[in-house]
């Protein structure tokens, strides 16, 4: 999806005197002090720490609070037999983190088993029905992940069964917490963990990794299920800084050779390949195929791949997700047809105020992908709601600036459930509240954004001649990598370039041309830039281009193409 006009903002003086700064105490080109120092690295200390990232700079996992009481209960319950049920989210990173607790614990001996919630018939969180079966099954031990943090309810309920209840979550608590045995969640106030931002799945790691600790265990043999954690962590679209910046680092180089079976026929029938998974693969291609069942039909599905030791049976699986996959992007394709329909019928000076759409014929599963297509066009803060029954279940998605969570939360007497966190949120509601959730969530828009939406804009690390892009500039970009949420992509400006051929059509809808500053040439594409046919030709006057840099590798042979966000 490309953005309508983005604004094209190049760095400040200040970025770039720090830039100049550690150009001379690092002795690198200024390009590469640039990209450094748009991230907000001030020093070369922090440079060293931030390319060289390292397993060893993880946090002591026993700062979270509770994780103590956690893990007595834990090895109680693991020394007894008890039977022990870890009750997941359906999205990537709930499912990851199910996965990841399955298969740690039942190598070491553990009676464990799990529970996700259908979407359809429980919603998101822990449900009763879950809580029930533990009961049924004789489970003394409950453990959540990426969920439990309102289940108060669902936390009283397992205790008057007798069941014990442990919390792994990393979404936004309420004012007071669960009446839990453990609660892990490093966004509660009286958390003493140093990093907030975690995954769901690298809350469920750093209980693992203090059950390694304490049980004086081969840290050497957790690790080797740090691709689950890059998968959740990356696909979940945290912030890639800091902790989960090295656990997503480390677990994509683990992912290029995964002993996960169920992960490697996953790669294999997506058509990717292990050596070039990157965090972009993870949410564009892996994510995608990971999160269908839970959307369409049950995300029990996935964790069954993902715990899979048998290759045939992992295959299985993988193929019958694939499926399910392509039927979701088609059923996404529809709501977002029809929601971009709406848009364009509600006036402009409406539309500031962000965007409320409800239809009776949009599929539960697939609003919130549509939703965020929707951001990524019209940078609206977008709530799309399907409605069955009278009952309505919604996706909201955000725009920087705007914490859509906490605007919700001044909506919640006329919701019947909502949770998220600042740029994602689920909800519930009456069909009949809808038109004054509209007129609420419009006003909230408008105070809190007096000045109106900003501008779409893409920001520029720094401008440059392509000259520069060369197998130095790929290692470099390596060692910044895996990219995503506050440490995006480096972002490139060249000017005075020209096309060396008429560019063409392919695909759907993406530009494909070659560039040329007179002395090299790069192969360029630009993904649903087809507009700019006319522009791109071998006649034309010079062109301007932002951009990123990867490196193909094609019968052996490597290039360096540009992949173009935005033309002048």
């Amino acid at each position: 999806m490309t953005m309508i006009n983005p604004q094209w903002i190049l760095p400040g003086t200040e970025i770039e005197q720090v830039a100049k700064r550690l150009m001379h105490e690092r002795s690198m080109p200024l390009h590469y002090a640039m990209i450094l120092a748009s991230r907000g690295i001030n020093s070369f200390k922090e440079a060293e720490v931030f390319v060289n990232s390292s397993l060893e700079n993880l946090f002591d996992p026993f700062l979270f609070r509770d994780m103590n009481k956690a893990i007595v209960r834990l090895k109680k319950a693991m020394k007894n037999g008890e039977k022990i049920l870890v009750i997941g989210d359906y999205d990537v990173d709930g499912v990851c983190g199910t996965a990841l607790f399955m298969r740690v614990v039942s190598n070491l001996g553990a009676k464990v088993n799990y529970y996700i919630p259908n979407r359809f018939k429980e919603g998101y969180g822990v449900s009763t029905e879950g809580v029930d079966l533990a009961a049924k099954s004789g489970t003394t031990l409950i453990i959540t992940v990426d969920s439990g943090i309102t289940a108060f309810e669902e936390a009283n309920y397992a205790k008057n069964k007798g069941i014990d209840f442990i919390i792994t979550d990393h979404h936004e608590p309420q004012s007071v917490i669960p009446d839990a045995l453990a609660v892990l969640n490093s966004k509660i106030e009286s958390s003493t963990y140093p990093f907030r931002e975690l995954a769901g799945v690298g809350v469920m790691f750093k209980l693992l990794q203090a059950l390694y600790i304490d049980m004086d265990m081969n840290m050497d043999d957790l690790y080797e299920e740090l691709d689950l954690v890059a998968l959740g962590t990356a696909a979940d679209v945290v912030p890639l800084i800091e902790e989960n910046r090295i656990l997503t680092k480390f677990g994509i180089e683990r992912m290029k050779e995964t002993a996960n079976t169920g992960l490697a026929a996953l790669i294999e029938v997506s058509g990717s390949r292990r050596g070039k998974i990157n965090s972009n693969n993870i949410i564009h291609i892996l994510a995608p195929r990971l999160n269908a069942p839970g959307r369409l039909s049950s995300a029990s599905k996935t964790v069954e791949l993902l715990i899979s030791d048998n290759w045939l049976n992992a295959l299985k699986i993988a193929d019958e997700i694939e499926k399910e996959n392509a039927a979701r992007r088609k059923m996404n394709d529809l709501v977002f047809v029809e929601a971009d329909s709406m848009i364009h019928s509600i006036p402009l000076e409406d539309r500031e105020n962000g965007i409320v759409l409800a239809s009776e014929n949009w599929h539960q599963g697939v609003i919130g992908i549509a939703a965020s297509r929707v951001v990524e066009k019209y940078n609206y803060p977008t709530i799309l709601i399907s409605l069955e029954d009278g009952l309505g279940k919604g996706s909201a998605r955000s725009i920087k600036g705007f914490d859509i969570c906490a605007a919700i939360s001044e909506c919640e007497d006329i919701l019947e459930t909502y949770g998220g966190h600042k740029y994602a949120v689920g909800l519930t509601i009456n069909g009949n509240n809808i038109e004054e959730f509209k007129s609420r969530f419009s006003k909230i828009v408008k105070r809190e954004l007096p000045s109106g939406i900003p501008k779409a804009s893409i920001m520029i690390d720094t401008e440059i001649d392509i000259s520069s892009h060369d197998q130095n500039m790929i290692k470099f970009l390596d060692k910044l990598s895996p990219f995503g949420e506050n440490n995006p992509i480096p972002i490139f400006l060249t000017r005075n370039l020209y096309a060396v051929n008429d560019s063409r059509i392919v695909g759907n809808n993406h530009l494909k041309f070659k560039v040329t500053n007179g002395s090299v040439t790069f192969d360029a594409i630009a993904f649903n830039m087809g507009k700019y046919k006319d522009r791109v030709k071998s006649n034309s006057a010079p062109i301007e281009i932002l951009y990123y840099v990867e490196e193909n590798v094609w019968m052996g042979r490597k290039n360096i193409q540009l992949v173009v966000k935005a033309i002048k």
